[in-house]
């Protein structure tokens, strides 16, 4: 890994940087950090805890989770693959817990990191940037929720006859999934 600093330029047609001008621009290029990874690297690995928000800007990575997360050898079952301008780290940036999977580059990576601690400084500091990143990384969030919605929706509504009653691998996924929501 070789930290090379980032130009507000480099940020500018990013979608996760959409609605910064040019001083929002260059209050996150102070805090973000240039970073290579060859292929093959381990980036983020599951359970392990880290408060980086990562910005893929060349290459192409893998999103991977092991079934059972306390065996390194359980099965794993790959999520998805990112391309640029994907970004990932964003759960455990905003909410301090273990990754939900692993991260790693399947071709040469270059990466923009910022780090959770320079982020919380900005915060601290009353930094209208960050309160926009922050909004930007939500509407990204809750794409990906809407998503899992439908998927939610599409399984529902082909695991079963309409008049079936549920089967209990179905309610156990429901209720993990909508946490304190009344599920029926």
């Amino acid at each position: 890994m070789n930290p090379e600093t980032v130009s507000p330029a480099l940020l500018r047609d990013m979608p996760l940087f959409s609605g910064f001008n040019a001083t929002d621009l260059s209050q996150i290029s102070d805090i973000g950090s240039l970073v290579e990874f060859q292929p093959e690297r381990l980036i983020l690995e599951q359970g392990a805890t880290s408060r980086d928000l990562w910005i893929l800007l060349e290459g192409r990575c893998e999103v991977a989770r092991r079934v059972d997360a306390r065996d390194p050898d359980a099965k794993r079952v790959t999520l998805a693959h990112l391309e640029p301008p994907a970004h990932f780290g964003d759960m455990s940036f905003f909410s301090p817990s273990p990754h939900s999977a692993d991260v790693r580059s399947q071709t040469a990576v270059r990466l923009l990191r910022i780090k959770h601690a320079d982020y919380s400084d900005l915060i601290h500091d009353g930094v209208r940037a960050a309160y926009k990143l922050a909004f930007n990384v939500t509407e990204a969030l809750v794409r990906r929720l809407r998503r899992m919605d439908d998927w939610v929706a599409e399984l529902a509504a082909t695991s079963q006859e309409p008049s079936a009653p549920p089967r209990p691998e179905w309610q156990s996924f429901r209720e993990k999934l909508f946490d304190r929501w009344t599920v029926v």
